[in-house]
C-alpha cells in the first residue's frame, strides 16, 4: 500500500478531505518522530509501541585489510505491537 492510497483509505473512512486527511497524517508522524528524537517511547493502542534503544559500540572484523574496526554506538528504534494485533494478525 503507497502512502497515497492510505490517505485514501482513511479519507473514505472518516470522511474528511484528503487536504485534512494529510495534514492529520503529517501531524500524526511528525509528533511521534518528536517523542522518539527526544529520547521518549511512544504507544498508539491496540497498534504497538515505538521505544529508542541505545546499540553500544562494537569491535568488528574487517575480511579485505584484515584489521579490527569499532563501530560506533548508535540510536536505532524497536517496535513491539500490541496484543490486539497479535491476535489480529494470527487468526
Amino acid at each position: 500500500m503507497t502512502n497515497k492510497e492510505f490517505l485514501e483509505k482513511i479519507s473514505q473512512k472518516t470522511h474528511l478531505e484528503m487536504d485534512e486527511v494529510k495534514e492529520l497524517s503529517s501531524s500524526l508522524i511528525g509528533v511521534v518522530l518528536d517523542e522518539i528524537a527526544n529520547g521518549n517511547s511512544v504507544t498508539i493502542q491496540g497498534f504497538g509501541s515505538f521505544e529508542p534503544r541505545e546499540k553500544a559500540s562494537r569491535k568488528i572484523y574487517n575480511p579485505t585489510s584484515k584489521t579490527y574496526m569499532v563501530v560506533p554506538s548508535k540510536t536505532t528504534l524497536s517496535y513491539k505491537m500490541s496484543a490486539v494485533l497479535k491476535t489480529q494478525l494470527n487468526k
